[in-house]
Formats: structure tokens, sequence, C-alpha cells
């Protein structure tokens, strides 16, 4: 972090106050975590944004509870306050004028609060940078006694799928993704319609737009997922993911429908394979590499119809395809991975 960076965020960034908290909490912000001390008192320098605070009790014994948090757009100089409930072992936000008290006295706290870890800034940007505000607001939990979004609150570990455990949210707190249709096609579709959706999932993409308010935020949808898998660590986000990129990756139609979407999720793609887990990542590879296959149709795809879509995005697509074969030694050639097999469609 340059000197005039870090001056721009003592004067401009946000910081959240967290009073009361027990010694050997779990604290973190987007991709960083502390195990605090006594004279731990929250997080300065904030950089403008959104960010997703979380924090995890520490028993006696020294074990973790699952973690819990909460999303916060901060716009600069904004101080939040939470004072920690341990019967509850969660946060609670102070008033607002016991809040404006803090705020005018922030600096008196100044040696209490840590400072964001600009070091692992530039990771959170590159995996959050496409989540719309409004479109967050919209997928977040409600608590059961308010209209208004809530923190997200994962329960006790369930048996292991795909080689990492699957958190189960709390009841009336999951996220509220958007839903796919049942079928793959529209009602009335005849037998060669019924036959194309099974390959290409445009229906699909088309039905999860109708329901965003803009096609820009299926990428929100998808950077969101995987922050919510990776960071809060809730599997939902990861089936979620999953769902998402297999219906991206065959929609051909959709390809040539939503060209930007298709750029912007190319770019989000290649800094969230960076982070995935690297025992997920094994197990991933060592199955059915259902990630290498979805890519494979993408690509295949983009080089159908290379003619009809903007160069940059062919070219985008092409330097992606050489970085995983180059990076992972994945073979991404459409005929030799066909797994495709067109439904047989029988009349009645």
């Amino acid at each position: 972090m340059t000197q005039d960076f870090a001056q721009h965020l003592f004067h401009e960034g946000a910081a959240v106050v967290l009073l009361n908290v027990p010694v050997l909490t779990q604290i973190g912000i987007d991709m960083h975590s502390w195990s605090v001390g006594p004279k731990f008192k929250g997080i300065k320098m904030i950089p403008p944004g959104l960010h997703y605070i979380y924090y995890s009790a520490v028993s006696k014994q020294g074990e973790s509870a699952p973690p819990t948090g909460f999303f916060h757009h901060f716009q600069p100089k904004e101080v939040i306050v939470k004072v920690y409930q341990p019967d509850k072992e969660e946060f609670i936000s102070e008033s607002e004028e016991q809040t404006e008290r803090v705020r005018v006295n922030l600096r008196s706290l100044d040696g209490e609060l840590g400072p964001y870890p600009v070091d692992t800034w530039r990771r959170w940007i590159s995996l959050s940078q496409h989540i719309n505000k409004e479109h967050l607001e919209s997928v977040l939990p409600l608590s059961e006694n308010s209209s208004e979004p809530c923190s997200s609150k994962f329960n006790e570990v369930a048996p292991k799928t795909d080689g990492l455990p699957e958190l189960k949210s709390v009841p009336g707190m999951d996220f509220r993704w958007y839903t796919f249709p049942k079928l793959a096609y529209k009602e009335g579709a005849s037998p060669s319609e019924i036959t194309a959706a099974s390959i290409d999932s445009s229906y699909l993409l088309q039905c999860l737009v109708d329901q965003l308010k803009s096609p820009s935020h299926l990428v929100s949808e998808l950077q969101l997922s995987f922050v919510v898998f990776l960071v809060a660590q809730c599997w939902s986000g990861w089936e979620r993911w999953r769902s998402l990129l297999d219906v991206f990756c065959r929609a051909e139609a959709g390809l040539l429908h939503h060209p930007q979407v298709y750029s912007d999720l190319i770019g989000a793609l290649h800094y969230q394979i960076q982070e995935v887990p690297e025992d997920l990542f094994v197990d991933i590879v060592e199955q059915n590499n259902f990630l290498a296959a979805s890519l494979c149709t993408l690509f295949a795809n983009v080089n159908d119809n290379a003619d009809k879509l903007p160069r940059a995005l062919v070219e985008r697509a092409q330097k992606f395809r050489a970085h995983l074969v180059s990076r992972f030694g994945w073979n991404l050639d459409p005929e030799e991975n066909d797994e495709d097999v067109p439904v047989i469609v029988e009349l009645p």
C-alpha cells in the first residue's frame, strides 16, 4: 500500500466498530480474518464499497462456531457500530445516537481499530466487482421478525458432499435465490424443441433474466453465489454457482443475445477458479470435472458463433481457454469431450 493510498483511506475510509468482543473471537472482513486480542474494537480504513464482515465465537476448548456474517455497502467515512451479545453469540446494531457519538470520537479509538487488510483488497474486488447492491438486497435472507435483509447465519455441519462439509442454513434465513422453472423448455414445446432444450439452456437463462432487473445481474448472482460459498462458507452458494455455470455455458442463443454479460462472465470465472479451495478442486478434477466439461461447451459455442460475436469477446474466450490448458493441462477440445447426448423424445 502506497503512502498516498494509506492517507486516502485514513481520511476517506469507513470503519466498523465492534464492542464487547470476547478475546480469541475470529473476526474477518472479505478475504482476511484474525483471532482478536483484548484491545480489539473494530476495523478502520475500509475502502468504500461492498464488504462482507463475519465472525465465529470460540469456546473455552478452542473450538470455533460456524461463521456468521453480514454484507454492507460502505460509504466514504461511514461508521457502523455493533455490540456483541454473548448469550446469543451475535452482534446487534447500536442506536443512531450512540453511533453518532462513536463517529465523532472515532480518533480516540484509533489505536484499538485494526486497519483493513489492503493486500487482499484486489482479490476481493476481483470476486465482487459485479455484485449489484439492488440484486444483493433482493436475495439476502430475511430475518423472521423484519422485512429488512439480515445477516447470513448457518448451523452445524452436515455430511460431506464433494469433499467439503455442507453447512445448513438456519430455518427462515436461507438466501432467496431466483428459481429456475422445473422444465427446461416452455410449455407446449414440440418434441424437437424439447430435444434442443436438453442441449441449449437459453430458455432457462432467459427465465432467470426475466426475474432479474437487468441481464447484468446474471454475473452479479454468479459472483455473489461464489462469495457466499467461499467466504460465508454456505454450501448453497456452491450449489447455486454450479447450476448457474451449467446454464451459462450451455446457453448458445443466450450467448448471442447477451455478449457483454458473457465477457464479464469470463472475467469473473478467471478469478473464481483461482480461489476454489484446493481440496475441492482436486475432487472436481478427479471425479467428473464438471468445470472443464462446462467450459468446454462454452468455448465451443463461442467458436461456433465467432463471426456473430464481438471480436473482443472471442479473443477473451480464447485467452481464457489457453490459460486453463496451460495451467491445468485440461483437454478442452469439444470433439474429445462431447458428453452431450441428445434426449430421445418418444411421441405418445
